[in-house]
């Protein structure tokens, strides 16, 4: 047999009846269908494993795609549901502090009711509105903040005018304390202020004060606040006393029996600050009461209460 013959696979068929056959095949013929088939069940197992791969994938892609979903559903109630609660808030907040405003409004307006009482007991005018009076607070649908916000500036403003007021009140106050507005003491009025005859000479002069008579002793006070200037014997008024009560005025007290008070004291208003006599030029127990205003005598029947 030549070398062609190994080459080739020889397969004879013998049948009963009929010729041998002989069919010859290559000798690569076998392994190239061994190969092919050993590749084909490769590439189709691959494609099975890719197919299960794309599978999976598809089915965690669709188990994900699903869950997104169910979550995004969940997000969108939650969100509406934060969405309506916080619109409820705001209303509530808002009906609150509207409330609070209205409170707020009406305790300002007592305030101002207030302020006009005292303006006029005190006698002052109206202090300059800073806005922050009693305006009207409105505050439909507007945000709480903004709200408080409003709500703290008109506070501000009437906390910045009362202390304004309370200022101006004080000072009114102490100028009132310190008018010499007090009757000085209790009895019976002898002489006016101005040109009366004199008990000593008999002739026309001017009484620069007017004569309260009572019984030795008697309480003599401060007709206001002030410092007093003067505590002693002064010639023909004898025991005397003189104060200065500021804004230019002044007033003298004589004839007294006892001085209580020195020279540089302050004193109050209805302070007693002696006792009624009759030293000095004086023709019985009294109190000579003068009122100067700006270096001059006035009379003091226009200030006495």
């Amino acid at each position: 047999m030549n070398k062609k013959d190994h080459s080739k696979i020889c397969i004879m068929i013998v049948p009963y009846t009929k010729k041998v056959k002989k069919i010859v095949i290559p000798h690569w013929l076998p392994k190239a269908m061994v190969l092919f088939i050993v590749t084909f069940f490769i590439v189709l197992g691959l494609n099975l494993t890719y197919q299960e791969n794309l599978k999976r994938q598809y089915k965690d892609k669709t188990l994900m795609i699903s869950v997104l979903e169910e979550e995004g559903i969940e997000k969108d109630q939650e969100l509406a549901n934060l969405t309506f609660q916080m619109k409820e808030l705001q209303k509530t907040a808002n009906d609150q502090l509207q409330q609070k405003m209205n409170q707020v409004e009406m305790k300002l307006t007592d305030i101002e009711n207030l302020q006009k009482k005292l303006e006029e007991m005190a006698g002052i005018q109206a202090v300059a509105q800073g806005g922050g009076g009693s305006k009207e607070i409105q505050l439909k649908a507007i945000d709480p903040l903004e709200g408080m916000e409003v709500l703290n500036e008109v506070l501000v403003n009437k906390e910045i005018e009362l202390e304004q007021f309370i200022k101006t009140l004080e000072n009114q106050f102490e100028y009132l304390e310190s008018v010499p507005n007090f009757m000085p003491t209790a009895g019976r009025q002898t002489s006016n202020f101005g040109n009366r005859r004199s008990p000593f000479s008999r002739r026309i002069e001017f009484h620069q004060g007017i004569d309260i008579a009572n019984a030795r002793g008697t309480d003599i006070v401060s007709a206001g606040k002030g410092i007093v200037l003067f505590s002693g014997y002064n010639g023909g008024y004898g025991q005397t006393v003189i104060i200065d009560h500021g804004n230019e005025y002044r007033t003298l007290y004589a004839h007294h029996s006892r001085l209580l008070v020195e020279a540089g004291e302050e004193v109050e208003k209805g302070q007693v600050i002696g006792k009624m006599g009759s030293t000095g030029r004086s023709t019985g127990s009294h109190l000579h009461f003068e009122i100067h205003h700006k270096g001059k005598p006035i009379n003091p029947l226009d200030l006495l209460q």
